[in-house]
C-alpha cells in the first residue's frame, strides 16, 4: 500500500506512527517543504521525502494533507486529479471561508479529521440515541490554549476558536443529530488575545427543531486542560451529559446511570494520543463508517461561517 502524507508536523507524524503500526506493509512517501527538518527526519524516519510533490504522477491508496488550512483546496484538487483511492484532510476543511469551492470538488472518498468522533462514548451515544427523540444539545469547549497572541495564520481567517476547537463540537452535533440545516437564532463573539475569536456563543435550531447552544472559550485563565462536553435532552426529559471520559444520564434530575470511558474502550493495536486517534485510522484503512464526510465537514463550515457573520 502506497501512503503520501502532505505536512510533516505534529498531526503528519500522528498518523504516520499509527498506520506504521496497524499496517507494516505501507510505503510512505512524505511532502515537507522544510529543508532542515526532512534531512533530520530523512536519517530517522522510514519514509521517501520530497521538497514537493511536482514529479510524482502515480495514485496513492490514500492522500493524508495535514498541511495549515489554507492549502487544503490546492491540495485536494492535486490529488483528485493524480487519481488518489482515498482522501483524509485534517479539520477543519480549508476553514469556514470555504464553503463554495466544494462545488468544484467531485471525489466521494474525502474524509476529514473530526477525530472526536472516534471517542468511545460518543459512539455509545450514537448508537443509543434515536436523533428523532433530541430536543436540545448543548456543546461547550473550555481551554487555556491561548495566552498571548498568535503570529502566522493561527492568528487569520483560518483559525480562531470556532475554526479550530468549536468546529469539533459542531461535527459532533452534527454527527449525533443528523441535521441537514440550521437557522442561526443568536451568535456573540469575542476577542481577547487574538486578532480572531477566542470566545463564541450561538444558538441553533436545525431542521429537526433541535435547539442547540454553544459556547467555545480558549482563554480561560483558571482551566487547567482542555475541556469539550455535550449535554442532550430528549423528548422524554432523559438527560446525558457527556465529556471524553464518562456519561452521566439523568430521568426528570434523578441519576440513573454512569457509563465510563474504560467500560467501553476495548484494547487497541497501538496507542498514541488516545484510542480515538487509532481507531480514526483503522476506518480509514477499513470501511470509513464514521469519518466525517467531505459533504459534512462543508456543513460544519456553514454553521461556523454563519455564527462568524
Amino acid at each position: 500500500m502506497k501512503v503520501i502524507i502532505y505536512g510533516f508536523g505534529r498531526m503528519g507524524l500522528t498518523h504516520f506512527s499509527i498506520l506504521n503500526a496497524l499496517n507494516p506493509n505501507i510505503f510512505f512517501t512524505v511532502i515537507e517543504p522544510n529543508k532542515i527538518l526532512r534531512e533530520i527526519l530523512k536519517s530517522n524516519i522510514n519514509a521517501k521525502f520530497y521538497a514537493d510533490d511536482s514529479n510524482l504522477d502515480s495514485p496513492f491508496e490514500i492522500c493524508i494533507i495535514t498541511t495549515p488550512p489554507s492549502l487544503h483546496l490546492d491540495l485536494v484538487k492535486k490529488s483528485i486529479h493524480r487519481k488518489d483511492k482515498k482522501i483524509f484532510v485534517e479539520k477543519p476543511f480549508g476553514g469556514h471561508s470555504n464553503i463554495k469551492n466544494h462545488i468544484s470538488i467531485n471525489h466521494k472518498n474525502i474524509y476529514i479529521g473530526y477525530v472526536l468522533r472516534f471517542n468511545p462514548c460518543i459512539q455509545w451515544i450514537k448508537s443509543n440515541i434515536n436523533p428523532k427523540n433530541i430536543k436540545s444539545i448543548h456543546g461547550e469547549y473550555i481551554s487555556n490554549t491561548i495566552e498571548k497572541k498568535p503570529t502566522g495564520w493561527r492568528n487569520g481567517k483560518f483559525s480562531g476558536v470556532c475554526n479550530e476547537m468549536g468546529s469539533h463540537i459542531i461535527d459532533l452535533i452534527l454527527y449525533i443529530s443528523e441535521f441537514n440545516d440550521f437557522k442561526i437564532l443568536q451568535s456573540k463573539k469575542q476577542s481577547i488575545v487574538s486578532d480572531i475569536d477566542d470566545i463564541v456563543e450561538a444558538n441553533i435550531k436545525t431542521d429537526q427543531n433541535i435547539l442547540v447552544s454553544l459556547y467555545f472559550n480558549w482563554v480561560k485563565k483558571n482551566v487547567r486542560k482542555p475541556i469539550f462536553k455535550i449535554e442532550i435532552e430528549l423528548k422524554d426529559e432523559k438527560k446525558y451529559y457527556i465529556d471524553q471520559q464518562q456519561i452521566n444520564i439523568y430521568k426528570k434530575n434523578e441519576f440513573v446511570e454512569k457509563v465510563a470511558v474504560t467500560d467501553l474502550a476495548k484494547t487497541v493495536p497501538y496507542y498514541l494520543r488516545g484510542i480515538d486517534f487509532t481507531n480514526q485510522m483503522v476506518d480509514l484503512l477499513e470501511n470509513q463508517n464514521v469519518m466525517a464526510s467531505f459533504n459534512e465537514a462543508i456543513l460544519v463550515n456553514k454553521v461556523i461561517s454563519k455564527i462568524l457573520s
